[in-house]
């Protein structure tokens, strides 16, 4: 009997160590599974609304902006944490520029209360913002502007990149795409010949998407002149979201990668693909990425409102598609942003 109460006590023990364990491997396992994620907050608002949300990796709102304008373009965190963004006001809704997508009028800056802190109103029948902007520091904003041009007899949306010195909203520099970079509309040309629909800078270059010429520029800025236009060999189709990266690379959303398939590619300045990450996600428009301190990249692809990040080996390790609470309308997204520090 002795013995037996002894090995039925050893089994019993050697059961919980084994419980134990596996307890603990499957805890370790679900921890190591969530740090795959990026840190930080997704910043996003739907186009057309008034809201601007910050929501953390289980789609909790972690903030919100509102303004009186809707929005319209980019929009992202500030240096000082503030909110900037696009948005257009309802005299867009009639006008040379009315039926351009994400047509703009302002870009405004708001504190944590939604107070206007700084703004600039740029809208007429000759000249308004669109689509894009970027903070080059706390007092400078890149922008995108369409200026109504008359060419061979005929008018066209010529597009100018600004620089706005927000102490006093001066434009300090300028770029014209036909007077600087010698870009001129072609036969059959539509009035929107170009469609610019992003903007980065870095370390005194400026980096454009063009839509409609299925083409990056990337403009010196000293001399304006074209140090290169990149196609991707020939990938790109109605790509949006390009920017600079950290190694010197390039990240773009390319929208009609294949039929019925977007891609996001990674290419070098002398127009090398050397990474790209595609799946189901398919966004004829608007869209876009964002390569993470990680190394990650987080994926917007906008007409299906779906945000995906991907490790550099094409592992999903966040899939979140935003509800839609409004059934009058679909809901798209321009692009979306992860910060870490708010």
């Amino acid at each position: 009997m002795k013995n037996k109460k002894f090995n039925l006590g050893v089994v019993l023990a050697l059961f919980c160590v084994i419980s134990a364990c596996e307890s603990t491997t499957a805890e370790t396992d679900s921890v190591e599974s969530e740090n795959e994620v990026s840190e930080g907050y997704v910043l996003y608002s739907l186009i057309g609304d008034t809201t601007t949300y910050l929501i953390d990796s289980t789609g909790s709102e972690v903030k919100t902006w509102s303004s009186s304008y809707s929005s319209s373009g980019g929009y992202y965190l500030s240096e000082n944490n503030t909110l900037l963004r696009l948005g257009k006001s309802s005299e867009v809704n009639n006008g040379t520029f009315s039926s351009g997508g994400l047509v703009s009028s302002i870009i405004e800056e708001l504190n944590d209360e939604s107070e206007v802190l700084w703004s600039i109103n740029k809208y007429s029948d000759a000249s308004t913002f669109h689509h894009d902007f970027k903070e080059v520091d706390t007092n400078t904003i890149i922008a995108l502007s369409w200026q109504l041009r008359e060419y061979n007899n005929s008018e066209y949306w010529n597009e100018v990149v600004l620089l706005i010195d927000k102490t006093d909203n001066s434009v300090i520099w300028e770029w014209n795409a036909m007077d600087d970079g010698g870009i001129f509309p072609e036969d059959n040309d539509q009035d929107d010949y170009l469609h610019f629909n992003s903007v980065d800078y870095k370390d005194g270059n400026i980096l454009i998407s063009s839509r409609g010429k299925n083409t990056l520029y990337l403009i010196d800025k000293e001399s304006k002149g074209i140090i290169a236009e990149l196609t991707a060999e020939d990938a790109l189709s109605g790509q949006h979201d390009a920017t600079f990266l950290v190694n010197g690379n390039i990240l773009v959303f390319n929208n009609t990668a294949e039929t019925a398939k977007s891609a996001v590619l990674e290419i070098t300045r002398s127009d090398v693909l050397v990474w790209q990450y595609s799946n189901t996600f398919y966004s004829d428009h608007i869209s876009g990425a964002q390569r993470l301190d990680s190394g990650n990249t987080l994926i917007c692809s906008g007409v299906e409102a779906h945000l995906i990040e991907v490790t550099d080996s094409g592992e999903v390790v966040w899939d979140y598609t935003i509800e839609n609470t409004n059934s009058n309308r679909p809901i798209e997204v321009f692009k979306v942003r992860k910060y870490v520090n708010f």
